[in-house]
């Protein structure tokens, strides 16, 4: 799934991005994505996406997804969205 295309059905579907974000793997992310600065980032990331603007927050998992933990970590969240489309995840 392309990063609109995901932005678009997290957007669309905050029950999908409630599911993720409570799953281990989603635990995992917000550890990494905070972990270096204690968030600092993160938050401005989040903050300029909140305001339109998603580079910063498409650096910060670039980064993540850099390590081998990483990038095993977003190929599980991406099967997590793929299942997701049209609310058919997690028995939701």
């Amino acid at each position: 799934m392309e990063n609109r295309n995901m932005e678009r059905e997290l957007r669309e579907n905050p029950e999908l991005l409630r599911h993720i974000m409570n799953s281990q793997d989603g635990q995992t992310l917000m550890r990494l994505l905070t972990q270096a600065d204690h968030g600092a980032r993160f938050r401005r990331a989040v903050q300029s996406a909140a305001n339109g603007n998603a580079s910063e927050m498409a650096e910060c998992l670039r980064q993540v997804a850099e390590s081998r933990e990483g990038a095993a970590l977003m190929a599980r969240l991406q099967g997590m969205m793929n299942q997701g489309g049209g609310g058919r995840y997690g028995g939701l």
